[in-house]
């Protein structure tokens, strides 16, 4: 069995998971319990979930309930299209479901053993006929010797094809300085 539990003091955020795993790196199955919340005083999302993964691919299952809103039930899978020592491209699928609404997506991402990362992905809400195009990258612009010290910048866009933001685009970037102690 294996738990981890995360918090961000600061703004209350914070998220615990226990759960189990079969099998090994390239071949597993994974089930547990969680709690999340977004912040100090935010209601508690409680849930299970699960997962089977082979060789890159996977497919999941998590339900979550939060108290006096409602449940969340979200399938998802990830195929492997590519993966060699440089490396590694996914696609893949979403479709979550809870009382208000559906809302489904998919993208791809590509990450490099440079540690560069690109991401595309769209998401559709058909109740308010909604549909989103996302894009996200990070170069990694310097990695220490000894691997503790990382400069990265990164870059996000959002553009609404259809809906009530129909038209409107977000972007957003910055870098990232961090030092592991």
């Amino acid at each position: 069995m294996e738990c981890q539990a995360t918090g961000n003091p600061k703004t209350g955020e914070a998220l615990a998971r226990c759960g189990a795993m079969v099998g090994d790196d390239i071949v597993n199955a994974r089930a547990g319990v969680f709690a999340s919340t977004p912040g100090a005083g935010a209601p508690v999302t409680k849930g299970v979930y699960g997962a089977v993964n082979a060789n890159g691919h996977g497919l999941s299952l998590q339900h979550g309930h939060m108290e006096h809103v409602g449940s969340t039930t979200t399938a998802a899978a990830r195929v492997n299209l590519l993966q060699n020592q440089n490396s590694s491209l996914n696609a893949t699928g979403f479709h979550s479901h809870s009382r208000s609404h559906d809302q489904f997506g998919g993208g791809l991402s590509l990450q490099t053993s440079a540690g560069h990362q690109a991401a595309v992905g769209v998401n559709r809400v058909p109740k308010f006929d909604m549909t989103t195009v996302q894009a996200q990258g990070t170069a990694n612009l310097y990695s220490s010797p000894s691997g503790n010290l990382n400069l990265n910048a990164t870059g996000n866009a959002t553009h609404h094809l259809s809906g009530p933001l129909r038209g409107k685009s977000n972007y957003g970037g910055g870098v990232n300085l961090r030092y592991d102690f």
